[in-house]
């Protein structure tokens, strides 16, 4: 027996309802797979600067609560997205469960966030998203991809230092380490770190993001390096602008 065609409509509505990919939640989610946790003013950026038409929000830049809250609940209903908040009268934290990665096909391992770790894990959150902002050709590839990749090679690579993400310009091919330094615990553990980095070839420069209070020690460490090495490092606020005394003002903008 055939179906009234006029059915068609509601059948249709009925069956859309819930979860749907869009290459806006894809790729959001994937970022919060290889980040680990996004916070969720972050989330909502980031839906903002993917936005296929931004220039309808009402905030530039920036997706609203109500519209954010919209995107991502039925992905946890469908305990693909884990969401809590840790901090009473502070914002919450995402991240994709393992049936989360496997089903966006992030090829690594579940993390949840420790209270401990929310403070640089957001820093480094917000330098992916200015450099995204700024040079949109290059590539992110966060310290979790790096770590499961030093982990999946044969060789013996356990004494490099990993930083918290490598840069990757295509059209140059320069590969740059970032590092987000908040507190400095260890000067002799600092000054190791500064020394692998500048040991490694694979980079061409180590850009290290801080802010006021850390710089000092970090610009005393660069200056044991041998005078060679020095220049390879930039040293930037946590919102990505050089430091006034750099030895190359040149922002994360304009760096090739």
């Amino acid at each position: 027996m055939m179906l009234n065609e006029s059915l068609y409509p509601l059948v249709s509505e009925r069956l859309n309802k819930g979860a749907q990919i869009t290459p806006r939640v894809e790729s959001v989610f994937t970022i919060t797979g290889e980040q680990g946790a996004l916070c969720f003013d972050q989330v909502q950026r980031w839906l903002g600067l993917l936005s296929p038409s931004a220039q309808k929000l009402k905030e530039s830049g920036i997706l609203s609560t109500e519209r954010t809250r919209k995107v991502i609940r039925p992905w946890i209903d469908r305990e693909l997205v884990e969401y809590r908040v840790f901090y009473a009268k502070q914002k919450g934290w995402l991240w994709l469960t393992a049936k989360g990665l496997k089903y966006f096909d992030v090829p690594l391992r579940p993390y949840e966030p420790a209270p401990a770790s929310l403070a640089h894990l957001y820093a480094v959150n917000t330098i992916r998203y200015l450099i995204a902002v700024r040079r949109p050709a290059d590539q992110w590839r966060s310290e979790r991809i790096l770590r499961a990749e030093q982990h999946a090679s044969k060789h013996d690579t356990k004494s490099t230092h990993l930083p918290d993400a490598e840069v990757i310009t295509p059209s140059s091919g320069t590969i740059k380490a970032i590092e987000c330094e908040l507190t400095v615990k260890n000067e002799t553990y600092l000054e190791n770190v500064i020394f692998d980095l500048a040991a490694n070839p694979r980079y061409n420069a180590i850009w290290y993001f801080l802010p006021p209070q850390v710089k000092t020690t970090v610009a005393r460490a660069i200056g044991k390096l041998p005078p060679e090495h020095q220049p390879r490092f930039s040293l930037y606020t946590l919102k990505g602008e050089p430091y006034k005394d750099e030895r190359k003002p040149v922002s994360p903008a304009g760096e090739q």
